[in-house]
């Protein structure tokens, strides 16, 4: 025998070894597991290069919480009384929508808060323009985390801009995604670290094989100006989300600006994870006061939800499992990838057979096509049952909202998809209020304007080329 037949039964006991990690060790979903097997059957060698790099799962360190010293101690507090009586002047909205607190209340650990003045805004301009005038008037604290931050014009002029805040005396801590922030590099950062400003990157690349941590990104978006002003949402940094981009055109998203205690929690959640990323450097605000609730019956009941493969549960994902499942009316529901899991996939279809209107908006151009075909087939099953399915036209929709009956709505970083809901960290912020859902809902309409109607006739009529990318990106659906 030559040296390249020892070579090819090694891969193959290597193959069947790591085959029985994943099945009996490793805690994944019954779909994900097959389709590692699938792809280490098939090729081998390419396959065990992808499972070492991508299908590891990420170690649940105990990593420590202090961080997050209010949202504790509030939520022991609320976890222990009868949060119908902490709020009795939100008492019909509780009535409805309590179930989907509960679960975030006592499975997600998220205490119920304020938030003062809480403002959507869809469009990239518009974001920048109201975050730069914040950040301008920064006295004390800059706290921002971005998935991806490009070095291009508008990279460039925030950088530019915390460095000049750095400059005046003011802290600012930068945490990028080392894999969504791939051109931002020492050089880029060299006078902003000059001026005093601190950054860091989460799950370094360098060290990403050897911790597991390649397919692990954070995906969260967040700025806090003071501890009173915060930003959450899906834009990141870059030109493409202020301009027309020539391959995707108009950048259409879903962003949060808000004041008051919402803020300052925002602001625990940036410092826990500056703590997972530069455990020598850790911060707290322990000693900084927490904003008061505003007057009773003014402001607007909130959770923060954040999910990562570090908890125990999808959080975010019990979250829209739940509105689905309570919700009575309607379902309006924006992402730019539609991959659910089979538990939410059936509460949709569920609702639609049920009577509830169910409403989901997809873009009309790929960024991932992978990603993007297997939307393609996901929506088909529920157009099938007589949900209606939306394509956004007017450019590419990013938008992650999900809305029911008038009563809640979600914004955040959490697409329907599985990299969102196990793979990566993600943030979502959960509205109880019927005006700011009553607008998120008008949004929606308004989006319809722009987008064409997908019927069922229409995709029973696809190519069989299409229905083909369908098949097998469904395949690796859960891989995505």
């Amino acid at each position: 025998m030559e040296w390249w037949d020892y070579l090819g039964y090694l891969i193959v006991i290597i193959n069947i070894f790591i085959g029985f990690i994943i099945i009996f060790r490793e805690q994944k979903s019954a779909s994900t597991t097959w389709a590692w097997l699938m792809v280490l059957f098939f090729v081998p060698v390419i396959g065990l290069l992808l499972y070492f790099l991508f299908g590891r799962e990420l170690k649940k360190s105990r990593w420590d919480e202090s961080f997050l010293y209010e949202s504790d101690k509030i939520l022991q507090r609320q976890q222990h009384e009868d949060k119908k009586e902490q709020f009795t002047e939100k008492g019909d909205l509780l009535k409805k929508q309590s179930s989907v607190m509960d679960i975030h209340l006592y499975h997600s650990s998220s205490p119920l808060i304020y938030g003062e003045e809480i403002e959507f805004i869809l469009d990239g301009s518009e974001k920048f323009k109201r975050l730069y005038a914040d950040i301008e008037q920064a006295r004390s604290t800059i706290y921002v985390q971005y998935f991806g931050i490009e070095k291009d014009e508008m990279g460039r002029r925030f950088i530019n801009l915390l460095t000049k805040k750095a400059g005046e005396g003011v802290e600012v801590f930068l945490l990028f995604d080392s894999f969504g922030s791939l051109s931002v590099n020492k050089k880029f950062l060299k006078d902003f670290r000059r001026a005093g400003g601190k950054a860091k990157a989460f799950f370094p690349l360098r060290t990403a094989l050897s911790k597991a941590t390649v397919n692990h990104r954070n995906h969260r978006k967040i700025v806090v100006i003071d501890e009173m002003i915060g930003y959450t949402g899906g834009f990141n940094v870059g030109d493409k989300y202020v301009s027309f981009n020539e391959s995707l055109g108009y950048w259409r998203d879903t962003h949060l600006r808000m004041t008051g205690q919402a803020a300052f929690f925002l602001a625990e959640h940036v410092l826990s994870d500056w703590d997972k990323a530069n455990p020598n450097d850790s911060r707290t605000l322990k000693n900084k006061a927490l904003p008061q609730p505003p007057a009773s019956g003014k402001g607007t009941l909130m959770q923060i939800v954040r999910s990562g493969p570090d908890a125990e549960r999808d959080q975010v994902h019990q979250g829209f499992l739940k509105m689905v499942q309570e919700a009575e009316d309607y379902i309006y529901i924006q992402t730019p990838y539609f991959i659910p899991d089979s538990s939410l996939l059936s509460a949709l279809r569920m609702a639609v057979l049920s009577g509830v209107q169910v409403k989901i908006m997809i873009p009309n151009k790929p960024d991932h096509p992978f990603v993007y075909w297997a939307t393609y087939y996901y929506v088909g099953e529920l157009l099938r049952e007589g949900a209606e399915i939306y394509k956004y036209e007017e450019g590419f929709l990013h938008a992650k909202t999900l809305t029911t009956d008038d009563a809640i709505t979600t914004v955040g970083t959490t697409n329907m998809d599985v990299r969102s809901v196990s793979l990566n960290f993600e943030m979502n912020v959960f509205l109880y209020d019927k005006a700011l859902a009553h607008g998120m809902k008008a949004s929606f309409e308004k989006d319809m304007q722009h987008c064409s109607q997908l019927t069922w006739d229409d995709y029973q009529k696809r190519s069989a080329v299409i229905r083909t990318k369908e098949a097998f990106s469904r395949l690796l659906s859960p891989l995505l």
